[in-house]
């Protein structure tokens, strides 16, 4: 069975959670698990391309909070992510959705 690509599977996720949001820890849990990944390598792969989707207004910050658990790094931020409408809209585009 082919897999998706991670960046489309990653919003699939974050549309799963809807209004709520999704952590980006939980969003690379559930990556890593799916794809069967492992390694720091792999959590700074997934933020980047959360980065990537935040940066061309795909998806939305809905809360932050500092990292006391270490699990990108203690003292880092956390970002809570949700879809917007353009993101929605790309979703149905590329039929993502």
């Amino acid at each position: 069975m082919k897999r998706l690509h991670m960046k489309g599977r990653i919003l699939q996720l974050i549309n799963a959670r809807r209004d709520e949001g999704i952590w980006d820890w939980e969003l690379t849990d559930a990556l890593m698990s799916e794809y069967g990944l492992t390694g720091r390598y792999w959590r700074g792969n997934t933020r980047v391309t959360l980065t990537d989707l935040f940066s061309t207004g795909i998806i939305e910050s809905v809360e932050e909070q500092l990292d006391d658990q270490g699990y990108f790094g203690v003292g880092r931020v956390l970002f809570k992510f949700r879809l917007n409408a353009f993101g929605r809209q790309r979703m149905l585009d590329t039929e993502l959705a």
